[in-house]
């Protein structure tokens, strides 16, 4: 239980610094001066422009699609629903914890536009929750429903988590968020899908019967 509960406890306390608007908000001035000047410093452009391109993995419209076709593979695979009531449940985690979070905390991004009343904020970040939730649960579902071999897991969670980490920096990068906004993210998504690891239903691929071999069937007028 440790680790869902560390991420509770940072969740808890960088949503009361944010609300407070408290002293751990010079952290994101830091890392934001940090970051714009080694923006500005890059010598090759292009790389800025491929990190707004990178960005979009963690819109709905990309990673959405992505849960709903492994989803649909993960199902056919085991022929079972059982994927299907996962990622729904996934999806229905992510937008019932990351828009009203938005809508209640109505925290100004980073190049101060204005939040007004019912709009929604910067916080947490919605890519980075999106990115961390569809990626991470396709990925659980890749591994579970297809029983990979403990490498391939390994590799797998590896790269899911080295790409939902760039989503959250690159958002950071390009001054779309402020570093609590990704860091709240990222939390709130561990403990969904730590939630969803552990009490999800698994589904894996129902053998066959195996049919009996020639010898052992039963032939007419005689016995098996």
């Amino acid at each position: 239980m440790w680790f869902p509960t560390v991420l509770l406890a940072v969740l808890v306390v960088v949503t009361e610094q944010v609300i407070a608007k408290g002293p751990l908000l010079g952290i994101d001035r830091w890392v934001r001066g940090q970051l714009l000047a080694g923006a500005a410093a890059n010598p090759y452009p292009i790389l800025n422009t491929y990190a707004r391109w990178w960005t979009h993995f963690g819109s709905p419209s990309v990673a959405v699609s992505a849960l709903t076709v492994v989803t649909l593979a993960a199902a056919a695979w085991t022929r079972s629903w059982k994927p299907m009531f996962s990622a729904a449940i996934a999806g229905i985690a992510l937008f019932a914890t990351v828009i009203p979070g938005k809508v209640l905390i109505g925290r100004p991004g980073p190049e101060g536009w204005v939040v007004g009343p019912g709009d929604m904020g910067w916080y947490p970040s919605g890519h980075t929750s999106t990115a961390t939730i569809c990626y991470g649960t396709a990925a659980w579902l890749l591994a579970s429903s297809f029983t990979l071999s403990s490498r391939l897991r390994g590799a797998l969670y590896a790269a899911t988590a080295a790409l939902c980490a760039s989503v959250g920096f690159l958002l950071m990068w390009c001054d779309f968020h402020w570093f609590l906004d990704v860091l709240g993210g990222l939390c709130l998504s561990g403990v969904i899908l730590w939630s969803l690891v552990r009490w999800a239903p698994r589904a894996q691929r129902s053998k066959r019967p195996e049919q009996p071999e020639p010898s052992e069937r039963t032939q007419p007028g005689g016995i098996s």
